[in-house]
């Protein structure tokens, strides 16, 4: 398959669960009337893939160390997010 192919599709599946995770935050609001800090973690740990899917998508060419930076702040604010959601859990467990 073609790499210009890849990095499209990529880059639309990242920004998509970027939207999602923004409206799980505001759809957690809504219902539950509490801000869940594991959203908005998680769709900044997604934004910076997005980002980055992007500027290969667009065929900017980023050197090996800023993409390195990139994926592991992703994927320790996504890390992040998911120890964010597993503490509100306990906290909710918690409360009953």
């Amino acid at each position: 398959m073609n790499q210009m192919v890849i990095n499209v599709t990529n880059c639309v599946f990242t920004w998509s669960i970027v939207v999602l995770a923004a409206g799980g935050y505001f759809i957690t609001l809504k219902r539950i009337g509490e801000r869940w800090m594991f959203w908005i973690v998680l769709a900044t740990g997604w934004a910076c893939m997005a980002v980055f899917e992007t500027l290969l998508a667009s065929g900017i060419q980023i050197s090996r160390v800023q993409i390195t930076t990139i994926w592991l702040t992703s994927y320790l604010l996504v890390m992040a997010s998911l120890l964010l959601l597993f503490l509100k859990f306990i906290q909710i467990k918690a409360r009953r």
